[in-house]
């Protein structure tokens, strides 16, 4: 007997039939957990106040009169880079300033509420504010206020800012037209060079790296002086003529011969730049050698000329 209240077209529904999804939407559910909880994470990151890992420049520096933004040109830019602190809060970060580059140490900790951050000397107080996602981000240091012990002045806190800001990429700043000599492509090093200061005579290792890039960097290295220098110069080499300048100053350039002597090793000559770090010339009159051809060196590190 059929009943007219019921609508046998439709079809009936049996549970042994159902697909079996419960274990699928648990997947699934488990699977949009996880991804809030990530997006979470990278919005933290990325506005969260604490992190200095990234790029800064420094743009009030309490020790000298600065011109406004607008007049400041780039090679009189100042950036500090810092790379991502290990779970003891040490890390690596590099300066950045006209076309030189040197890497120090740094490490982070807390005082009594208060974060610290040590960049070779003390711990110094610092803070982020704004936001890194919207690259609105100012990390302040701040160098608390002391007294003079021999003057007994007092000198009030400073404050350091610096901004967020893409730090500039030294080793692409080549010339947009030169010219490269396979013969000079490569690494070249002396370590007969010396510094005098006062009664004595520092030595440092000069590593000069020719790419083919149109990039020649100068790295000066030096135990006696603490020193750590990377330089990066734009180059154009034609006829045995080295023609390089600075990758933040272009116009301002420098021309030296060079040469190769009976066994390979690189000489330079009529060099009057007289323009290095030291303010001597770059090469001056030293061979070069590539690595592992480089001897010992003859010069005693740190030697004494107060007897001379």
């Amino acid at each position: 007997m059929e009943d007219n209240n019921v609508d046998y077209v439709l079809p009936v529904e049996r549970d042994d039939l159902k697909p079996k999804r419960k274990k699928l939407d648990g997947i699934i559910i488990a699977i949009a957990s996880l991804l809030i909880v990530c997006g979470a994470v990278v919005l933290i990151s990325f506005f969260s106040p604490k992190t200095v890992e990234g790029s800064w420049e420094l743009v009030v520096n309490p020790e000298i009169t600065q011109a406004t933004d607008d007049q400041i040109e780039e090679k009189d830019r100042v950036y500090y880079v810092f790379e991502e602190p290990n779970q003891y809060g040490q890390g690596k970060y590099k300066t950045m300033f006209n076309a030189g580059v040197e890497q120090y140490e740094y490490e982070l900790s807390e005082e009594n509420s208060v974060e610290k951050i040590n960049l070779g000397s003390d711990n110094l107080e610092y803070k982020i504010t704004g936001s890194k996602l919207l690259r609105t981000a100012k990390m302040t240091i701040i160098l608390p206020a002391y007294t003079n012990e021999e003057t007994g002045q007092k000198q009030e806190a400073q404050e350091y800012v610096f901004r967020q800001k893409k730090a500039p990429d030294y080793s692409k700043e080549s010339y947009s037209d030169f010219e490269t000599d396979s013969k000079l492509i490569g690494e070249w090093a002396t370590n007969e060079r010396t510094l005098s200061y006062y009664m004595y005579s520092l030595s440092y290792v000069e590593t000069v790296n020719i790419g083919d890039n149109g990039i020649m960097t100068i790295h000066y290295e030096s135990e006696d002086l603490a020193l750590d220098r990377y330089m990066y110069y734009a180059y154009t080499a034609k006829d045995n003529v080295l023609t390089f300048s600075l990758v933040t100053d272009k116009e301002t350039k420098y021309t030296v011969k060079y040469g190769f002597d009976e066994d390979g090793n690189l000489k330079f000559t009529e060099d009057t730049t007289s323009e290095s770090i030291f303010a001597d010339a770059f090469f001056s009159d030293f061979v070069y050698y590539t690595p592992e051809n480089l001897p010992k060196p003859t010069v005693a590190p740190t030697e004494d000329l107060s007897n001379e």
